[in-house]
């Protein structure tokens, strides 16, 4: 019962021989700073002053954002999670778990551009995390309307009755079978169970016959008949037109009936496709964000909502519990409201030239932060907390006070265990590049119209001499 009564989470202080050596260099730059702006305020340019007080704004300015990001770095911690007490308090063995449920969500728009079979693998992690099956929910936001991912989470959740039982029985990590079975690792560390080699083979062999029938589904998708998609009973697919069909809704796991191979019960699936009317700007993923708020907020209306996007999978199956440390804590969970975990990437060079790891941001800016959390373990997950409405300027409308409301408009992002597919560095840079453009365009600008004035200060000067 002592046990139980302790904090579920600590706070680390950094090591004062890691620390200092960063703090002296920050009290050298500011040093060089100091002087730098000093003879740049002291020295203007007489014969384009226009010109160099927009430079002096602008460096001022990029000093203060650097003084400011430097003064939460002076004093970083980082905070360690005790699971053993937090299933203590909330998930004793023999008694019904207290674990706040949650909602995953996923989203997805062309199945041809994003490949099925990586929706898959983000499906199955979420659905084998290690957390109660009754409090852990899946919704998949098919923004497309299309009949491939339909069916490919079909084949997902029949997939899913071994696979689930299969990571939960030997603490399989991590849990997306793509990730999982392409490791260059000793897969026998830590095993001693010993039906495991048989085991894994025979779903080695029924993972790659589960590629093929997606693979089925792809090349069929490519060539669209002319009177568009048929479903198995016959009916037309609804959402043949993408831009003006109804919503759909269908469940796949979670009702009653659904059980693994081994007569478990799995968690809830769901697959959601909002309603699209010609007319109407509504093809953001804001507006399929809040479409899947208001149906979640109908069926299971979980507390918490973690977020993410199709090409993301869960790498830690207890990042959840890891972050349900800080959520459900007595003291801190009801002030928290934003929780971050530090993003891994599959599938980049060994250096990471194109910094798509953004350590400087995850690894060193949020540690400090008091708002956020940074764990020592590498685990990252997005997460939203209850009653978060996103929304864009076309597609405003949270929900409506009443039932099924689950708080109020907190956005909470947490990161636990999620690797993410590297984005293209070119993408992540394009607004820097329009932002640089648009200041050498003002500078040049600036500059024309500065020249004729100089022009005219000289020929008076040369008069004046004369």
């Amino acid at each position: 019962l002592a046990e139980a009564r302790q904090p579920l989470w600590r706070k680390l202080p950094v090591p004062s021989s890691q620390i200092n050596p960063y703090r002296i260099v920050i009290v050298l730059r500011l040093v060089v700073l100091c002087f730098f702006l000093r003879f740049r305020i002291m020295t203007p340019a007489n014969d384009a002053i226009p010109l160099w007080l927009v430079s002096v704004i602008c460096e001022l300015w990029f000093a203060l954002s650097w003084i400011l990001d430097q003064l939460p770095k002076w004093s970083p911690v980082t905070r360690e999670t005790y699971l053993d007490r937090l299933a203590l308090r909330y998930d004793r063995e023999g008694e019904p778990s207290r674990l706040s449920p949650i909602d995953f969500f996923v989203s997805t728009v062309d199945p041809l551009k994003e490949p099925p079979i990586i929706t898959a693998n983000t499906v199955l992690s979420i659905l084998a995390v290690d957390y109660p099956v009754d409090r852990n929910s899946c919704y998949v936001s098919d923004d497309g309307a299309s009949m491939l991912c339909f069916d490919t989470l079909s084949e997902t959740a029949e997939f899913a009755r071994r696979w689930v039982p299969f990571c939960k029985k030997f603490a399989i990590e991590p849990r997306a079978p793509e990730f999982y079975f392409s490791q260059k690792i000793d897969y026998l560390k830590d095993k001693v169970q010993p039906t495991f080699v048989k085991e894994r083979r025979a779903m080695k062999r029924e993972y790659e016959e589960f590629k093929v029938r997606i693979n089925g589904l792809v090349a069929k998708a490519e060539k669209k008949p002319e009177e568009g998609w048929v479903m198995q009973d016959g009916t037309p697919w609804p959402g043949n037109n993408t831009r003006d069909h109804p919503g759909m809704i269908q469940v796949y796991l979670g009702s009653q009936g659904a059980l693994d191979v081994e007569g478990h019960e799995l968690p809830r699936l769901v697959y959601v496709s909002r309603e699209k009317r010609p007319g109407h700007n509504h093809h953001k993923k804001a507006g399929a964000m809040n479409a899947l708020v208001r149906v979640s907020a109908v069926l299971t209306n979980a507390p918490f909502i973690l977020n993410l996007d199709c090409d993301h999978y869960v790498n830690n199956s207890k990042a959840v519990r890891e972050a349900m440390c800080f959520l459900m804590d007595p003291q801190l969970g009801k002030k928290l409201c934003y929780v971050q975990f530090p993003q891994r990437f599959d599938g980049i060079d060994l250096h990471d030239r194109y910094a798509n790891r953004n350590v400087v941001f995850f690894d060193v800016s949020l540690h400090p932060l008091t708002p956020s959390v940074s764990f020592r373990s590498e685990s990252e997950l997005m997460m939203l907390l209850c009653g978060v409405v996103i929304a864009d300027q076309h597609e405003g409308a949270g929900r409506h006070s009443g039932p099924g409301v689950r708080g109020h408009g907190v956005r909470v992002q947490q990161a636990g265990a999620v690797r993410v597919r590297p984005a293209a560095a070119g993408e992540e840079a394009q607004d820097d590049v329009r932002l640089l453009a648009l200041v050498v365009l003002l500078l040049l600008l600036l500059r024309r119209r500065e020249a004729p004035q100089v022009e005219q200060g000289q020929e008076g000067r040369r008069r004046r001499r004369r």
